[in-house]
């Protein structure tokens, strides 16, 4: 009976267009399916973060379709739980029942509901009101879905800048090393391959062209970064499909993502993690006695992620060293 009553609902459900392509209705919940595993997990992770507060009074009210009114005795929270197993559980509770989210087997984002006294859904206790439940509990599932707050799956890390940084193989089997954050003949690479000087050459340029500025980057003389290093740094750019050569031509072109990349790249190094590495490991004692408002704005943030990060080592017990 539970599996005729399922396929009915099913088939009324997408016939109704209530059922996104991504997803497949199961009973006791919804399960989207995906076949990146790491991409699912830190996607779990990103819900949990942005739907913290999906427990408040009104959002339970829209959830579970039911007030919550002063004479409202019940439990009334969300849990974040971790249970011991693979995946935490974001758990919200109205009533003698619940619905959870998590990640299952590392393939599936299940949306589940449960509850142990169906009249907290105006349900009467009785087989034959099976089907009114089900359609309760759907009907849950989806006000679940629509009050979270949606997560962007193209900003979930799937593992493309961990393959930046491995070595690539190449059809003739060589090896060309990946790309790191922090090394400074790379960086010094990019800074010569963003300028805006190869723009009126239709984006193209020539290793002697970027050689110059490439050294006026790194900080060096044509004795320590010969013409043959730069271009080995710029086959690495080439192996991962970030710049490619011109046929018939001396010339090279960055591509659109390689021209991305390489503004990403020297962003994070030399305004996120060297300035705050700096702060962190050498911080100067007399930049204290100047008075918050002569601050710029820029060095306020640095100093508030600083501060903030101190207060994160003592709350979890650790203490930096004296």
């Amino acid at each position: 009976m539970a599996g005729l009553l399922y396929a009915f609902l099913y088939r009324a459900r997408a016939q109704a267009g209530r059922l996104p392509a991504s997803a497949v209705f199961r009973p006791g919940g919804i399960l989207r399916q995906s076949e990146r595993r790491a991409a699912l997990d830190a996607l779990g992770e990103r819900l949990l973060d942005a739907n913290r507060t999906i427990g408040q009074p009104n959002k339970i009210t829209t959830i579970f379709g039911r007030k919550v009114t002063k004479r409202y005795g019940g439990k009334l929270q969300t849990v974040i739980e971790d249970l011991d197993l693979p995946n935490p559980v974001i758990r919200s509770h109205y009533g003698n029942g619940f619905i959870k989210q998590y990640v299952r087997d590392h393939l599936n984002l299940r949306t589940e509901p449960a509850t142990n006294d169906v009249t907290d859904y105006g349900v009467k206790k009785a087989v034959e009101n099976l089907p009114q439940l089900r359609e309760k509990m759907a009907s849950i599932v989806d006000r679940y879905h629509n009050v979270q707050q949606d997560i962007l799956e193209t900003f979930v890390d799937r593992g493309q800048l961990r393959r930046l940084a491995e070595p690539t193989v190449l059809p003739s089997g060589k090896r060309v090393p990946g790309l790191k954050l922090d090394h400074p003949r790379q960086l010094a690479l990019m800074h010569a391959l963003v300028r805006f000087a190869h723009i009126a050459a239709a984006s193209t340029f020539t290793t002697h062209q970027i050689y110059p500025y490439a050294l006026e980057a790194l900080g060096t003389s044509a004795d320590k970064y010969s013409l043959a290093s730069l271009r080995y740094d710029l086959s690495k750019l080439r192996a991962k499909g970030l710049a490619h050569k011109v046929a018939k031509t001396r010339r090279h072109r960055l591509t659109t993502e390689g021209y991305s990349v390489c503004l990403v790249f020297l962003k994070l190094f030399e305004r996120i993690y060297a300035p705050l590495t700096a702060g962190l490991l050498q911080p100067v004692k007399g930049d204290s006695k100047l008075q918050q408002q002569k601050r710029s704005q820029l060095d306020r943030l640095y100093q508030r992620v600083v501060d903030d990060l101190d207060q994160l080592l003592k709350a979890v017990g650790l203490k930096t060293a004296a």
